[in-house]
C-alpha cells in the first residue's frame, strides 16, 4: 500500500496494543514531553538556566465498550496489566504501509469506564505510561 497523502484523517489513525486494533476506538493522542532541569546560580545574572532532563511519552485511547469488541475492555482487564504491573507494546499509527508511526513499551496508568446521560454510549477511556525510547518511524 502507498502512503497516505496529504493532510491525515483521523479515522485512520489508531491505538494498537500487542499489535490488535483497539476496536471502536472515538479518540487516541499521545503527548511527548522534554523536561528540564535548573542549573541557575548566583553568576547567572538573574536568569534562570536550565540543562535538559527526562523525556516522557504517554498516550490514551477512548473507546465504545462492547461485549463482543475484538479488542476491548474485556482484553485489558483479563490481561491484567493493571494488576500485574506488566509492561505490553502500544502503537499509534494508521493500517498503511508508509506511514509514520510512534511505538514503545508502556504501562496503563489508567482505566476509567463510563456512562454519562440516558441513551448514550459507554466509553471506556485507557491512559499509559512509555518506558524507555519511545520509538519514531518516519515515512
Amino acid at each position: 500500500m502507498a502512503q497516505t497523502a496529504g493532510i491525515l484523517n483521523t479515522t485512520l489513525m489508531a491505538w494498537y496494543f500487542e499489535g490488535t486494533k483497539i476496536t471502536h476506538s472515538t479518540d487516541g493522542s499521545i503527548t511527548i514531553g522534554h523536561s528540564t532541569r535548573d542549573v541557575t546560580t548566583k553568576d547567572s545574572a538573574g536568569w534562570r538556566d536550565l540543562l535538559e532532563g527526562l523525556r516522557q511519552a504517554d498516550g490514551t485511547v477512548t473507546f465504545y465498550f462492547a461485549n463482543d469488541a475484538a479488542y476491548g475492555l474485556e482484553d485489558f482487564l483479563a490481561s491484567k496489566l493493571v494488576t500485574t504491573r506488566a509492561t505490553f507494546t502500544a502503537l499509534f499509527q494508521t493500517a498503511e504501509t508508509g506511514d509514520a508511526s510512534f511505538s514503545g513499551s508502556a504501562y496503563i496508568t489508567n482505566v476509567e469506564q463510563g456512562s454519562s446521560g440516558s441513551e448514550d454510549n459507554v466509553s471506556v477511556t485507557v491512559s499509559f505510561a512509555f518506558t524507555g525510547a519511545l520509538v519514531y518511524s518516519p515515512t
